[in-house]
């Protein structure tokens, strides 16, 4: 099997798919085996999404707002009373604003809502696709998600600005995502993958977005013969450069609801409750140092 570890194993380049007529396309078995170990997978951005509005609204949406109506800035401030996560501060150099997918339409620009959408639906694709490559039986999807096709489980935005002025902070602490998938779109290199016991800044592959397999399927396939890992990650310290903005990145999540389980396959196929996805999130958060969110 063709290995993906290049330029003298100082960085890693991962496999790379596509969603095409609503299927998630591999170049090959290999390539789908090598992302279901790595976690993460480049995913081609399709002709008809322009990303160009997520990226200017994460170079905006901290900045003060110039009126009641301004939903480019002003998110620092807002409180967005109907969100359970909303914006944080965090203890790195990454400040963001999470919201989920029913309430992007009430608090976002237009512009900005019709890229998320149409990012959804490639982030359902592609979540669908991984059950595909996995085998997880069609019957059991909604069951585990939440209802992710009805857009019943938890989807949310994430918006990222990296204040790269503050220093002596990761840009964003190494962690795995909590739920299925994430993709994630940016505008400058610095993602980098824990392998085999060594951190791996990973190649930019233009034109693509990257994807991250997290908790919930690691959980979920642990101990079927096809298991997906649940990618360990990072930004490391970013340093200000002259003339050059700060790093933006913004994704699309997808897991399991709160008030629900994280689900397992034991080793005959059974599927059975493992956690409440809320309590694995809060030992999880204390575990990396952070308080979870109050409202949830």
């Amino acid at each position: 099997m063709t290995t993906h570890v290049v330029e003298e194993e100082t960085h890693l380049t991962l496999p790379a798919a596509a969603v095409e007529a609503g299927r998630l396309r591999f170049a090959s078995a290999g390539d789908a085996d090598q992302a279901l170990r790595l976690g993460a997978f480049n995913l081609a951005v399709p002709e008809d999404l322009d990303v160009t509005a997520g990226l200017a609204f994460c170079r905006s949406f901290y900045k003060p707002a110039t009126d009641d109506h301004d939903r480019h800035h002003g998110h620092r401030e807002h409180g967005h009373p109907d969100s359970k996560l909303g914006y944080e501060d965090r203890p790195d150099q990454v400040e963001q604003l999470q919201l989920e997918s029913f309430l992007w339409q009430r608090y976002l620009p237009g512009e900005v809502t019709a890229t998320l959408r149409r990012m959804r639906e490639l982030t359902l694709d592609t979540l669908y696709g991984v059950f595909d490559a996995i085998g997880i039986p069609e019957e059991d999807r909604e069951l585990v998600t939440g209802g992710a096709r009805e857009d019943k489980g938890l989807c949310y935005t994430t918006v990222n600005h990296y204040r790269a002025g503050l220093s002596d902070r990761a840009g964003i602490v190494e962690h795995s995502d909590s739920g299925f998938i994430t993709t994630i779109c940016t505008d400058q290199p610095g993602y980098e993958i824990l392998h085999e016991g060594r951190w791996l800044p990973v190649r930019e592959r233009a034109g693509h977005f990257t994807v991250n397999l997290g908790d919930a399927f690691r959980v979920l396939t642990r101990k079927l013969p096809r298991p997906a890992t649940a990618v360990y990650h990072r930004v490391p310290e970013l340093r200000p450069d002259a003339g050059a903005p700060d790093r933006s990145s913004f994704t699309i999540y997808m897991g399991p609801r709160y008030d629900m389980s994280l689900y397992q396959y034991d080793t005959e196929g059974e599927l059975r409750e493992f956690q409440g996805f809320r309590e694995f999130s809060v030992e999880k958060a204390g575990k990396l140092g952070y308080e979870f969110h109050s409202r949830i």
